[in-house]
């Protein structure tokens, strides 16, 4: 398969895309930032995932990765198993940048070794909790949820919850962990 730079990990349930409109968004804005004197071939995700026959099976959540470059895709589809992320391993990151969802995963996976007996990182840069390695977190503070103000990527589910108020940003930084009674993973996969 062709090296794609970049891709989009869109869920699928009981044959409905989840958040589809916001996954759209994020490939647009990513196509003119990674492209910006390029000419680029904007796909409709919709239609790529209708087209897409793995999609019609009896499991009942589908993970579709979509690759894509400023011209092409290539789609692949897989059965998902939902995963509970209990204990977050700190690793300390100040010059980390995955503002896009880069196929290169090279440094997040150099920092998920660090990850010791925990089930996931918790990923500080500059003192401050930005994500873990596979998605957003978001942090408990009595019945609220936090999420980091800034965060590596802005993942889809992340800006859903953010847009129907069920998480505030704001700055978490590692020295105040503390103060927050749970913390979450959520990505396209995994919501609140």
């Amino acid at each position: 398969m062709q090296q794609f730079p970049l891709f989009e990990t869109i869920c699928v349930e009981k044959g409905l895309a989840k958040n589809l409109s916001y996954h759209q968004q994020r490939y647009e804005k990513t196509l003119l930032k990674f492209y910006p004197h390029l000419k680029v071939t904007t796909f409709n995700l919709a239609e790529i995932l209708a087209k897409h026959t793995a999609l019609y099976t009896s499991e009942p959540l589908i993970r579709c990765r979509i690759d894509y470059d400023q011209q092409n895709y290539a789609i692949q589809c897989f059965p998902y198993q939902r995963k509970i992320y209990r204990t977050f391993q700190p690793v300390f990151c100040d010059h980390i940048d995955y503002s896009l969802k880069f196929t290169d995963r090279t440094l997040l996976n150099q920092l998920l070794e660090q990850k010791a007996e925990c089930d996931e990182i918790m990923i500080i840069r500059q003192g401050k909790v930005t994500d873990c390695s596979i998605g957003n977190l978001i942090f408990r503070q009595n019945n609220q949820w936090f999420t980091p103000i800034e965060p590596l990527l802005e993942g889809t589910q992340r800006a859903k919850l953010l847009l129907e108020k069920k998480i505030i940003a704001r700055e978490i930084l590692f020295d105040d962990l503390a103060q927050y009674e749970e913390i979450r993973l959520i990505n396209a996969m995994n919501g609140l």
